[in-house]
C-alpha cells in the first residue's frame, strides 16, 4: 500500500503513468497491465518520463527541406547540366528572341533611370550574346545595333548640356564596335563548338556517323516511339570477306571499299533515317516508323544497291543483314543494338549473303502497354 501511495504521489491521475489514457510509447498493453500489476514497476515508468529519460518521439518525422538549386549544382553537377541540355534543346528560336529583346528593353530602362552617371554597356552584351548563341548571327546584329542607340538615347535627359554631334557619333560608334565584337566572339565560338561536335560524332572515313551518335540518336527516338506508340527498326550490316580486300587490294582499296558502302546506303535510305559506322565493317541502320514489312523491303532493296555498286567496281563483296523492329518500344537502347547484333551473327552463320528479320511485339500489347500507363 505504501508503494501504491508513492505511485500516485509522483504520477498525477491526469496524463500520468496510471491511467489508461497514458502514452507509454512504444509498450503495449500487456506491457500496460503488467505495470497495474506491479505498482514498483509502475514507479519506475514513471520516473523515467518525469525524468526525460523516453526519448522516443511520438510526432511524425519531418522530411527534410529540399535541397536548393546552388546545392544541387554542387553535390550533382552531372543531373542540373542535363536539365540545362533539356531546357536548351527545348527552346525554340521565337521564345529566344523575345527573351533576349525583354531583357535589352529592361537595361534600356534601367539605363534610362539611373542617367549617365552609371554605365550599363556590360548589361547590354548579356542579351546581345544570348540572341546570338540561341537564334543567329543576325538576331545579334540587330540587339547590338538597337542596344547601341538605346545606351546613346538614354543618357540624352541627364546631360546637362547637349553633347557636340561628332562626340555624340564617336560614343555611339564605340558602344556599337564592342557590341559588334561581341557578336562576332560568340558566333566564332559557337561555330568551333558545332564544329567540334560533329567531328566527335562522325566517322573520319565515311562521312557518316560514328557508334556514338548512332546510340545517342536511338536512345531520341526511343523515346519518341514510346510516346507516339510508332514502331521502329534497327539494323546491322556487316561486309561478308572484308578482310580478303585488305589482304588482296591493300588497306586503301578497303578504306575505298567502306566509304563506297556508306554512300549507297545514305543514298538508299530516308532523310530522317540514321546510317552510322559502328566498326570495321559494320555498319548501323536506324529506320524510324517502319513495321517489319517495310522493313523487309527496304533490306532487300538496300542488299540489290548494293550488290550492284560492288559489282561497278568488281569487287566480290555479299553482305549480311539482322533486322529487328520493334512494335513495342524495348527497355533500352542496348536491348535494341544487342537483337539486331544476334540476327546479324545469324546470317553470317547461315551462309553470309543472307538477312534475318524479327518482329518484336504486337500492336495489340502495344495498345494494351497504352491504356495501362
Amino acid at each position: 500500500m505504501a508503494d501504491a501511495r508513492r505511485a500516485r504521489e509522483l504520477c498525477p491521475p491526469v496524463g500520468g503513468c496510471g491511467t489508461p489514457n497514458d502514452h507509454l510509447h512504444p509498450l503495449t498493453s500487456a506491457h500496460r497491465s503488467a505495470l497495474t500489476a506491479h505498482p514498483q514497476l509502475k514507479l519506475a515508468q514513471c520516473s523515467i518520463r518525469r525524468s526525460g529519460a523516453n526519448t522516443l518521439p511520438d510526432s511524425p518525422i519531418v522530411p527534410a527541406p529540399r535541397a536548393g538549386f546552388w546545392r544541387r549544382l554542387v553535390r550533382r553537377p552531372a543531373e542540373v547540366h542535363a536539365k540545362l541540355i533539356a531546357w536548351e534543346q527545348r527552346l525554340s528560336r521565337s521564345t529566344a528572341l523575345c527573351l533576349a529583346a525583354a531583357c535589352t528593353a529592361c537595361v534600356a530602362l534601367g539605363d534610362h533611370l539611373t542617367g549617365a552617371d552609371v554605365s550599363f554597356t556590360l548589361l547590354y552584351l548579356g542579351p546581345i550574346g544570348f540572341a546570338t548563341w540561341f537564334v543567329n548571327v543576325e538576331a545579334g546584329l540587330v540587339l547590338s545595333v538597337a542596344s547601341a542607340f538605346a545606351s546613346s538615347v538614354a543618357d540624352l535627359p541627364s546631360r546637362g548640356a547637349a553633347l557636340p554631334p561628332g562626340v555624340m557619333a564617336w560614343n555611339l560608334a564605340v558602344q556599337l564596335g564592342v557590341f559588334l565584337a561581341h557578336v562576332g566572339l560568340f558566333a566564332a565560338l559557337k561555330g568551333r563548338l558545332e564544329g567540334e561536335q560533329q567531328l566527335a560524332r562522325t566517322d573520319p572515313l565515311t562521312h557518316v556517323s560514328n557508334r556514338r551518335a548512332f546510340v545517342e540518336q536511338t536512345a531520341i527516338e526511343l523515346e519518341r516511339a514510346r510516346r507516339t506508340g510508332r514502331p521502329i527498326t534497327v539494323a546491322y550490316l556487316d561486309c561478308d570477306d572484308f578482310k580478303v580486300i585488305n589482304d588482296r587490294f591493300g588497306h586503301a582499296q578497303g578504306d575505298v571499299l567502306l566509304g563506297v558502302v556508306a554512300s549507297t546506303i545514305r543514298s538508299s535510305t530516308r532523310a530522317v533515317d540514321t546510317v552510322a559506322r559502328l566498326g570495321g565493317d559494320e555498319f548501323g541502320l536506324l529506320w524510324v516508323d517502319t513495321d517489319g514489312p517495310t522493313a523487309e523491303a527496304l533490306t532487300e532493296r538496300l542488299r540489290a544497291a548494293l550488290q550492284g555498286a560492288m559489282a561497278g567496281y568488281g569487287w566480290i563483296v555479299t553482305f549480311s543483314i539482322g533486322a529487328v523492329t520493334f512494335l513495342t518500344p524495348a527497355a533500352s537502347v542496348d536491348d535494341m543494338l544487342g537483337h539486331a547484333d544476334q540476327l546479324m551473327y545469324e546470317a553470317k552463320r547461315s551462309g553470309k549473303d543472307a538477312a534475318r528479320f524479327e518482329v518484336i511485339g504486337t500492336q495489340l500489347s502495344l495498345r494494351l502497354e497504352r491504356e495501362a500507363s
